[in-house]
């Protein structure tokens, strides 16, 4: 297996945006938005209405790898394998373009995804002098990358793969489940169909008609609100064994866990009251992200919650899994309500006890609960699938050193 220096077979930040191109929309991709290959979200703007980013300006085609140059560790990498008319990425990520004749652009993509790959480019990036840690696109091109004839990437790209589609289709099954789950909620609280409907009585109410024996009330009437805790920045590390989710974890309705600093085992115990549970549902306090909230997932490490983000504790023992609040703070009656609070301060911020205060439809309490009872399959199939999604890349991220190495030779493997 011959060994190349990156920079012979790929290109970095060839094409930029300019005003002459005088896209009617742009389709945005933020780092943080990108993770492990999935992609959170994409913001279409309008540049004759919206301000567009300073940082949307590298153009992105199919068959380019993005790579985030700030904290490789945190995983901000995809490849771009279907068509997305007018995108653009922000300056934030290297752009590469694989010269093809040479390089198979999804091989390099999990050559460049490898544990030891993303430590070597972690270490660059700590020893730089920029203000975060990070590497630029000289540190990539200056690889020293293995590089086994095309037809043998050809084949470790069709076993990684399977990996990947298996893990693609089980994220499409979870995000129908969930789309199951926010369609009874509607029936449920939105149209008053739930069961034993048929024979309710209304009344009025600032929300208009609503079941007799429901009110109008305020968060604080099933949770309380309780903000993390003010971990120091010298405290923080790159590395270690228990997390902080901070404010930039929160990630389109995920808790994104690869984007972590760390504490020692000594302030852990002191912040032993705000170690995180799966099934946590967690909101940013301040900045950009305010009112954005995620659910904490389940998973083998420690996490703590951080200050400037809080998180929802029931209060009531007829909740079971508090998915009536969870998808209500999906709403956009909810996010209306953040908005007008936080939008009052200089920057945007919002106060556990703000955020206790919003008002919310409070249904009886049997109500609640059979809504709890009714999707918890869902919840529970999801899980399953969220955890076999974990050993899939478990078992994935094993393969592909001993692949790409050699150690698993395969040359004359038979790949269907």
């Amino acid at each position: 297996m011959a060994q190349v220096i990156l920079k012979e077979l790929i290109k970095t930040n060839t094409q930029s945006y300019q005003k002459s191109d005088n896209w009617n929309y742009i389709n945005y991709l933020d780092t943080g938005n990108l993770t492990e290959n999935v992609i959170n979200e994409i913001i279409r703007l309008d540049p004759n209405k919206d301000k567009i980013p300073s940082r949307a300006k590298r153009k992105v085609k199919i068959g380019d790898i993005l790579y985030s140059t700030v904290r490789p560790n945190q995983r901000h990498y995809g490849y771009i394998e279907k068509k997305y008319d007018n995108l653009l990425v922000s300056t934030g990520f290297v752009v590469i373009e694989p010269n093809k004749s040479k390089v198979n652009g999804k091989y390099l993509y999990y050559y460049l995804t490898q544990d030891n790959v993303i430590s070597y480019l972690q270490t660059i990036a700590e020893n730089t002098v920029a203000t975060y840690p990070s590497i630029s696109p000289k540190d990539i091109e200056n690889l020293l990358v293995d590089f086994p004839s095309l037809d043998n990437q050809e084949k470790i790209i069709h076993i990684l793969s399977n990996y990947d589609d298996l893990i693609e289709n089980n994220n499409r099954r979870i995000k129908i489940l969930e789309e199951m789950a926010q369609k009874i909620y509607k029936e449920w609280f939105v149209d008053f169909k739930f069961p034993g409907h048929e024979t309710t009585t209304f009344k009025d109410s600032p929300l208009g008609k609503i079941p007799n024996d429901w009110e109008v009330g305020i968060i604080k009437d099933i949770n309380d609100v309780k903000g993390g805790y003010a971990f120091k920045s010298k405290d923080l590390k790159e590395n270690g064994k228990f997390g902080i989710i901070k404010i930039k974890n929160i990630q389109a309705g995920n808790i994104d866990t690869n984007m972590c600093q760390y504490i020692d085992e000594k302030l852990a115990q002191k912040a032993s009251d705000f170690k995180l549970n799966a099934g946590d549902i967690l909101i940013a306090m301040t900045g950009a992200q305010v009112g954005k909230v995620g659910i904490m997932p389940q998973t083998k490490q420690v996490y703590y919650l951080n200050q400037r983000v809080a998180k929802f504790i029931p209060n009531k023992d007829f909740i079971i899994n508090n998915q009536y609040l969870a998808i209500y703070t999906q709403t956009e009656k909810f996010n209306i309500q953040i908005n007008n609070i936080a939008s009052g301060a200089a920057q945007p911020n919002i106060s556990a006890s703000q955020i206790e205060n919003i008002e919310i439809l409070v249904p009886k309490a049997e109500i609640i609960s059979a809504f709890e009872n009714f999707i918890n399959p869902n919840l529970k199939e999801a899980q399953i699938l969220k955890n076999k999604n974990e050993n899939l890349k478990q078992t994935r991220d094993i393969l592909l050193p001993r692949l790409i190495s050699g150690e698993i030779n395969v040359e004359n493997m038979e790949v269907l």
